[in-house]
């Protein structure tokens, strides 16, 4: 059996990548992780210049450094916007006064050069996605970011605390809300990406149970799914479990994207269980992104022997290794080489090309 460092690995050819996304058998297992750019993503981007020149210019950087396979475009600074007519999102009167925005909205404009900025600094071999997020992360973001102190890690919370007071006041502003991802979807579209990485998660509140996510959330989170099978041939389903957030993942399992992405330990199926629990749809992950796990603190053959672990047992159909989450910034660039090497020669390491 060939050792890793015997191998020399780059990234795989747009075909080699599609053989996975197309859900079938493959000839060498693609690779592609990512991490932010920015030191607070959730910081707008109107406020800061810098950010949206790190978004390019570190974007083209990271990929040329780690060979990306495929790239999932980051878009810090623009995790949520203004939303129209209202004054204070956590001011029921004024969330309720909320309007759908424009198409020549700011916040869509900057994104559609953002995303052709990035594109055009990167190999046009390979698949690009657009990052979008679901119409309740995106409010209970807002609801977070507008209040003093602007702590995100409240912002679960603070949902709650709004929608079991006011609920159809919230609902209304979701829908609101939805209509504007479906513009920023199209952006995306227009700008010339390949796919959709939708990010989803459940309210992490007790106060926020299944009813909800079934009358309200899937709803919406559904009616966004529509739109990017309507304008992509691929679509990555991400739910979300960044700082150890816990999902249902079986009530996620009629949303119709071809690719699905989770947290492995955290939610409790393995690649293999989740492929069986998405009815063999592509599975995407396997490594835990965070400074604790393998990939961050891991040695070469300690890495290498987890993504060993990962494909043998999801197999190399329709199987795609990758993080649970974003990685932390400072994780090494070597590790990231070095787990790409893994999945790359796996099959040949194994005797079997």
């Amino acid at each position: 059996m060939a050792k890793l460092d015997e191998v020399i690995s780059m990234a795989l050819t747009r075909k080699a990548v599609l053989a996975a996304f197309n859900d079938e058998s493959e000839e060498q297992v693609p690779f592609s992780v990512w991490h932010h750019f920015n030191p607070n993503a959730h910081t707008v981007a109107k406020l800061d210049p810098t950010i949206f020149k790190n978004d390019v210019e570190k974007e083209h950087a990271y990929v040329k450094a780690v060979d990306s396979d495929f790239v999932k475009l980051m878009d810090d600074g623009y995790f949520t916007y203004d939303l129209q007519g209202v004054s204070d999102p956590n001011d029921p009167e004024s969330l309720s006064k909320i309007e759908p925005i424009s198409s020549d909205n700011e916040w869509l404009q900057e994104q559609y050069q953002l995303v052709t900025d990035q594109i055009a600094g990167i190999d046009s071999d390979r698949l690009v996605f657009t990052n979008v997020f679901s119409a309740v992360t995106v409010l209970k973001w807002e609801l977070a970011l507008t209040r003093p102190g602007k702590d995100t890690s409240v912002a679960n919370q603070v949902f709650a605390d709004l929608y079991t007071k006011h609920p159809e006041v919230v609902t209304n502003a979701l829908k609101v809300i939805n209509q504007d991802i479906i513009k920023q979807i199209k952006v995306g579209k227009q700008a010339g990406v390949d796919g959709v990485f939708f990010s989803t998660q459940e309210i992490q509140d007790d106060r926020i149970d299944q009813q909800f996510f079934n009358d309200v959330q899937k709803q919406l989170d559904l009616e966004l799914i529509d739109v990017i099978n309507a304008n992509f041939e691929f679509g990555i389903l991400h739910v979300c479990g960044h700082n150890g957030a816990e999902n249902h993942l079986p009530w996620f399992t009629d949303y119709d994207l071809p690719v699905v992405n989770w947290a492995t330990d955290i939610d409790g199926y393995s690649l293999s269980a989740g492929k069986e629990l998405f009815h063999n749809k592509v599975v995407l992950g396997g490594l835990g992104s965070t400074a604790k796990d393998v990939l961050y603190s891991g040695s070469q053959e300690q890495i290498q022997a987890k993504v060993d672990q990962l494909i043998a047992d999801a197999g190399t159909t329709g199987v795609i290794i990758g993080a649970d989450c974003t990685l932390p910034a400072d994780t090494p660039e070597d590790h990231i080489r070095w787990a790409s090497e893994a999945a790359h020669s796996y099959l040949k390491r194994q005797g079997v090309k």
